[in-house]
């Protein structure tokens, strides 16, 4: 009898461990978290009518639209990153204003390098010519 309610005792506490690692797998928020939460989610997002403005400083109506949507997700549970990810698999990469590194951007992140060796490269080319005509012309007048 003993061994039966051990057994028991037993089975209900890893039904109970396993019911609630399954309600910890949801995110769950305070109101405080899901307001910085999605101002954070807010500021890190273009607005898609407004030129070179964020979520949160937009206000137009699709922007309105889309702060309502990031607070409901956060509500849901939704994490930050499951809220970006919806976000730009509806209005593509061109919402983020940090794009993610990829064959498409890979312009965006390294053209402003080149741009910059290639400024170098050109300067150092043009300073080592007038020092090489500074010194044919500084020799020829011996």
């Amino acid at each position: 009898m003993m061994r039966i309610l051990f057994l028991m005792l037993l089975f209900s506490l890893s039904m109970s461990a396993m019911a609630a690692t399954t309600t910890t797998g949801e995110n769950s928020y305070t109101q405080d978290q899901i307001r910085d939460i999605g101002f954070e989610i807010s500021y890190e997002l273009r607005c898609p009518m407004s030129i070179n403005q964020n979520l949160f400083d937009s206000q137009a109506p699709i922007a309105n639209e889309l702060k309502a949507q990031i607070f409901l997700m956060l509500e849901q549970g939704e994490s930050k990153e499951a809220i970006i990810e919806f976000l730009v698999q509806r209005y593509g990469e061109k919402i983020k204003y940090q794009p993610s590194f990829s064959v498409a951007t890979a312009m965006l992140w390294f053209g402003p390098l080149f741009l910059l060796l290639i400024i170098i490269a050109v300067a150092a080319m043009l300073i080592r010519e007038q020092h090489k005509h500074q010194r044919t012309n500084g020799n020829s007048y011996e």
